[in-house]
């Protein structure tokens, strides 16, 4: 009963992730061509490396990625991309594998380390590897995760605390 549990909820983060990352986030155009993403599709994948562990969180940012790229392309499909979305994912559940209590300190960390390692080193170095991007790229990501960063801790935080008021979750102790 409770694998059933958990497979459902993590169909529906990667079913919010894929329309979170896809409909409902914004494009931006930086250095030339489409380098940084505003949104809040990642947000789902966080939450479940958070809940359920870092091979939970790295399917459920594979296929959040995966996804997101047959039903809303933006070019050609690129697997690399894939492997970064499955970091985002395993990195928070790495600093959640003892079942530590998700302290807003602890969700920060690991929220910074996956978005740091994912999208500001990884994803920045593909897109110059793949696309000729200029190394500048690296900068314009990080700014944006200045940004982004507390955003998620933040989000992730207030709704991990919503899914154990509805028992959604039992990984949260008050």
């Amino acid at each position: 009963m409770e694998q059933t549990k958990k497979l459902v909820v993590c169909a529906m983060l990667i079913a919010l992730g894929v329309v979170l990352g896809g409909m409902l986030s914004i494009p931006a155009i930086v250095l030339g061509g489409y380098s940084v993403k505003i949104g809040f599709g990642v947000l789902p994948v966080i939450i479940s490396g958070i809940l359920y562990g870092p091979v939970y969180g790295g399917m459920v940012g594979g296929l959040t990625d995966l996804l997101q790229a047959v039903i809303f392309p933006k070019g050609a499909y690129e697997p690399w991309f894939t492997l970064v979305g499955v970091l985002f994912g395993l990195i928070p559940g790495l600093f959640f594998m003892k079942k530590q209590n998700p302290s807003f300190l602890r969700i920060l960390l690991a929220v910074a380390a996956g978005q740091i390692l994912g999208s500001v080193v990884c994803n920045s170095i593909l897109m110059v590897k793949l696309y000729g991007y200029p190394w500048d790229i690296m900068i314009v990501r990080a700014i944006n995760q200045v940004v982004m960063i507390p955003l998620h801790t933040i989000c992730s935080y207030y709704i991990l605390r919503l899914m154990s008021k509805a028992h959604i979750t039992d990984r949260i102790r008050k």
